[in-house]
């Protein structure tokens, strides 16, 4: 299994590295070419002109066997070839590997970009799959992608240059091959060693998933009150000191196997070639004298430059594979199939949408969190879903937008199951503001509009930051609705209060030409007057649409059309407000309770 997985991962090497380099002809065909021709170029002037031509030849000179017009020659190719090497270098270096690099993260970027908005929602709920995701970003956060395809151009200039160093010292004595093959069993070596250094750091992720959540919390103002007024900042720094050692047990189990690996690797491709070689040189001149001081020179030269060649070339063969493991992390990633797939039928307009005894359970959990649920929702109608914490109020509007799957039972759009539906479109029938919303760090109304805003589209922001009730507020910062929103990137961004900012994601659905509205706890920032003003202009915005709306404030519910309690995942009650109010059961309780408790609180402040 091991000899198995081995030659799996040398063949990575290669597979990965013709991945990364069809993604950079893709991006920048021209400039991989430019970097290619530049690496070849400078390995065999260096490695072949200057060290074995060069000193061959004013060796040669100095014992009287060549002549000065050969020397001249050979003088005014090395002068213009450095010329031709330094202005490819400085061609390449300072114009383009800078667009390469550029262009190269842009598309490698766009692919896990991509990657990330197909996969379903329950990925991101599931560890394993977020720690493959990071190490996914590593081939560009840790600049993967580059070290690949410099190192694939430095190996091919290399190679190139080791063939001809060799084809040299072949000339003088076939026996000398026996000295620069050690270094090749180097690459096996460090191949093996950083197989070990790739399974430290995959054993590290999640511990340093846990430092960067630590880091965050501590530095974000999200949760800097809770910190500042409780005790939870030494339970936070607990946990980092815990990953810290964590981290440490890791590098320790892996750590002397490294260092025995990178001893045995230095022996062979230092102590063998250098000794045996200039040992075997030294014998010829002086014991066998068959060969000259210039050819002793030379070869000298000629078997360290070799040798440093193929020391570097496992360097960077063990670093491609490396980097190329992270690639194969990405490439599982890009790889990987969601589970949600939609049809190819198109959503007619919205007619119903019918959930026929439906059950749903949380991957990993053992207990449905929805349980035989049944209903039907007309065009036209208002929905309220109410009940208490947990009862799969939210896990409902998920599965309405096919967040989720079913696990038992289905949804039905206009009669018609909602996988048979391409599934953009379907989803773009709905417009829904959930209970964790989020403000983007762009303009009011890029906020609003979820999308690029024109003039062709500006009023539209306008009028839903009106209907949703924070206009006003919007029309008295700096920019109005083209103020940035947060101070992430500017620090005269605009920070909303809660309630503010709820009314921005609100004004998502007003700007939206949808057909049902999905309200999951749409106030729950909102006070009570507040909220009463949004929820009549809810009632009249969405007048001739459908509307599914989940609240915990029971008083939102009384004009619906009609009310569904939920408890532990059943639909346990459903019927108007009045209905369910004769009823006397659950909703009934749950009412008087809350309204109980507005009748305090409005006493309190007479």
């Amino acid at each position: 299994m091991k000899k198995k997985k081995s030659e799996a991962q040398k063949a990575h090497i290669f597979r990965n590295t013709a991945f990364m380099l069809k993604c950079a002809w893709k991006s920048a065909p021209l400039s991989l070419l430019i970097i290619y021709l530049a690496y070849i170029v400078e390995n065999v002037y260096y490695s072949v002109v200057i060290s074995v031509m060069f000193l061959q030849t004013a060796l040669s000179i100095i014992e009287g066997n060549g002549t000065f017009k050969e020397f001249a020659i050979k003088m005014c190719i090395i002068v213009f070839g450095k010329v031709f090497v330094d202005l490819l270098a400085y061609i390449d270096m300072y114009t383009v590997r800078i667009k390469f690099e550029i262009k190269c993260e842009s598309y490698i970027n766009s692919l896990i970009f991509k990657k990330a908005q197909e996969v379903e929602l329950g990925c991101y709920e599931n560890p394993d799959f977020f720690d493959n995701y990071n190490r996914a970003t590593w081939v560009v956060e840790k600049g993967g992608f580059k070290r690949i395809i410099e190192g694939s151009a430095w190996t091919i200039g290399s190679v190139v240059s080791i063939i001809f160093l060799v084809i040299y010292l072949i000339s003088i004595d076939p026996f000398l091959l026996f000295f620069i093959l050690c270094p090749v069993i180097v690459i096996a070596v460090r191949i093996k060693k950083n197989n070990l250094e790739f399974e430290l750091e995959k054993e590290k992720t999640p511990f340093e998933r846990q430092k960067d959540y630590t880091r965050r919390t501590i530095l974000l103002k999200d949760f800097a009150k809770e910190i500042k007024t409780t005790g939870i900042f030494e339970v936070v720094k607990k946990r980092f000191r815990e990953a810290v050692d964590n981290n440490i047990k890791v590098i320790k189990k892996y750590g002397w196997k490294v260092a025995l690996l990178e001893s045995v690797a230095d022996f062979l491709g230092e102590i063998i070639p250098v000794g045996g070689g200039f040992g075997y040189g030294c014998y010829r001149l002086i014991v066998l004298e068959n060969l000259s001081i210039a050819d002793f020179s030379v070869l000298i030269s000629a078997i360290t430059n070799t040798r440093n060649k193929l020391n570097q070339l496992a360097r960077y063969f063990a670093m491609q594979q490396k980097h190329c493991l992270w690639v194969q992390n990405m490439r599982d990633f890009l790889a990987y199939e969601p589970k949600l797939k939609g049809g190819e039928l198109e959503p007619a307009e919205f007619e119903s949408l019918e959930f026929r005894n439906v059950s749903f359970c949380y991957e990993g959990n053992e207990k449905n969190t929805l349980s035989n649920v049944s209903f039907k929702i007309n065009k036209g109608e208002t929905f309220a879903v109410v009940g208490h914490n947990g009862a799969g109020k939210t896990t409902l509007s998920k599965l309405m937008m096919r967040l989720y799957d079913v696990t038992e039972g289905e949804i039905l759009y206009n009669g018609i199951n909602i996988k048979e539906y391409d599934l953009a479109k379907y989803r773009d029938k709905f417009a829904s503001v959930f209970q964790d919303y989020r403000i983007f760090a762009m303009t009011v109304a890029e906020n609003v509009l979820m999308e690029e805003v024109d003039e062709s589209n500006i009023e539209n922001a306008k009028t839903a930051l009106k209907q949703s009730g924070v206009s006003e507020k919007i029309r008295s910062l700096p920019e109005g609705e083209n103020t940035l929103l947060t101070r992430e990137f500017d620090d005269s961004g605009a920070l909303l209060s809660g309630g503010e900012t709820q009314k921005v994601t609100i004004a998502r659905m007003f700007a939206k030409n949808f057909e049902l509205a999905i309200l999951d706890e749409p106030s729950s920032a909102l006070d009570p007057v507040a909220e009463s003003r949004m929820y009549d202009a809810l009632m009249e915005g969405t007048k001739g649409k459908s509307v599914f709306y989940i609240s915990h404030r029971l008083s939102s519910a009384t004009q619906s059309d009609k009310i569904l309690v939920f408890s532990k995942g059943r639909l346990t009650e459903s019927g108007s407000h009045d209905e369910l109010m004769e009823l006397g059961g659950e909703y009934c309780e749950m009412f008087t309770l809350q309204a109980s408790g507005y009748r305090e609180e409005d006493t309190e402040h007479e």
